[in-house]
């Protein structure tokens, strides 16, 4: 049998270090360190599929699976807040109409007096059932995986196929990736492993998730920091019909699971877009302040993607429109967040316009792109608390580097190829640069 490893508490700030420097997100410093009980997951020595208890309906008969893939193996699984989550989980449960799974691998406190860490040689799915108990996972679980690597899409895509296999089938389908997120840089970061998901790879485990299942996936979202970007959002447009995501941090709390559970059990007929809408509204309830969420359908994007293009080509072909778009100043007073290259696109706009006395085209071709962004939300909540950083969040950030344009990991993804945001970049590089 495998053991838990052992680990000091020492060793955090190594573990930390994991999140290799500006590829990966550090948003969890600046969240609050309330550590619920650590939970020790039971490990076996080898995989073996367990029947997941069927909580009472036939697939045909069930509205919608939720699926969370929890990645712990890092600070947020050491502070406490994946165990957390998964009460909060619990204090709803799987009910006739919804099923909710969890993959889920954990760094945590072993609970002696000494604050060990202890991590396990795999990652073990949970069957999520209702319990009154707060600080104690109680749900059962239902298999347990030799693959420790919650870096990895394929890890996900297996955990998807499962429970799929395991008769958790139903009309509708969730998604959520939990953990560190960094926008175009992607997410799930395993400080054990320290491997992560690029975009590009998370864009294909998708297309093979939405394959087994023979549809899209209804609603995609990412309790990650970051995420919403419009180059990130293009990735999973075939794979998936409603995509949830923030501009900004996300907090260590993470979404509020008991309140978005409680509602979608309550009312499972819920389509795709409502329980997007039903994500974005109790995020916004959850957090006081400091809060960005949206929920976009992804029906939308290519006509965005032609609007982008529409507007590229009007600034570029003005030299006037152009230096504007691309002055410092302009660029440098858009409201960004975490990442300073991960902008707000309508605040970009609405800044280069104010620079133009009277370019029609060039504002016909902005208007074009709001509505487009319009028409893609189905839900936008912004509470901004950090000043003049970030005064806007209008649903949907783009990627506007400040100083190096980063084309081994922007030109991978799907929306470099198809739309001329990325050669924009390049000449305003280049124009920095005389």
């Amino acid at each position: 049998m495998n053991k838990a490893l052992l680990v000091t508490f020492a060793a955090i700030a190594a573990l930390a270090s994991g999140l290799q420097a500006q590829d990966a997100s550090l948003d969890s410093f600046s969240r609050s360190l309330q550590q619920p009980s650590a939970v020790t997951v039971p490990e076996v020595s080898a995989p073996a599929a367990v029947e997941m208890p069927n909580a009472g309906a036939a697939a045909g008969e069930r509205e919608w699976l939720v699926l969370v893939f929890i990645n712990g193996v890092n600070d947020l699984g050491i502070l406490g807040f994946a165990n957390s989550d998964i009460n909060e989980m619990e204090a709803v449960g799987s009910t006739e109409r919804m099923s909710v799974v969890v993959e889920y691998g954990i760094l945590g406190e072993d609970g002696s007096g000494d604050r060990n860490l202890q991590f396990q040689r795999g990652s073990s799915t949970i069957f999520v059932t209702r319990d009154a108990d707060a600080n104690r996972i109680n749900s059962p679980v239902v298999f347990t995986s030799n693959d420790a690597d919650m870096g990895s899409e394929a890890n996900l895509v297996r955990f998807v196929k499962r429970a799929l296999r395991n008769g958790h089938r139903a009309r509708k389908t969730a998604l959520v990736v939990w953990n560190h997120g960094g926008g175009r840089l992607g997410i799930s970061y395993d400080d054990v492993s320290k491997n992560h998901m690029e975009v590009d790879a998370l864009g294909r485990a998708l297309g093979q998730i939405k394959q087994a299942l023979g549809k899209k996936i209804d609603v995609f979202a990412t309790d990650a920091c970051l995420m919403q970007m419009a180059s990130v959002a293009y990735e999973f447009r075939d794979s998936a019909e409603v995509i949830v995501g923030s501009e900004e941090v996300i907090p260590g709390n993470g979404y509020p699971y008991t309140p978005i559970l409680t509602q979608l059990a309550t009312n499972p007929g819920m389509s795709a877009e409502q329980l997007g809408r039903t994500i974005v509204t109790a995020y916004g309830a959850s957090y006081p302040s400091d809060a960005t969420l949206s929920a976009i359908r992804t029906s939308v994007l290519d006509g965005f993607k032609d609007a982008v293009n529409n507007w590229v080509g009007a600034v570029r072909s003005d030299p006037q429109a152009f230096a504007a778009a691309t002055d410092a100043s302009v660029v440098d007073s858009v409201s960004r967040f975490e990442y300073k290259d991960s902008k707000d696109l309508i605040d970009y706009l609405d800044k280069v316009e104010a620079r133009l006395a009277d370019n029609r085209a060039v504002k016909d071709a902005g208007a074009a792109v709001r509505e487009q962004v319009r028409r893609m939300l189905v839900a936008n909540v912004a509470k901004p608390a950090r000043g003049n950083k970030y005064t806007a969040a209008n649903g949907l950030a783009v990627y506007i580097p400040d100083l190096r344009y980063a084309s081994g990991n922007y030109e991978r993804m799907a929306f470099a190829a198809d739309s001329l945001w990325d050669d924009f970049l390049l000449d305003m590089m280049s124009e920095r640069l005389r």
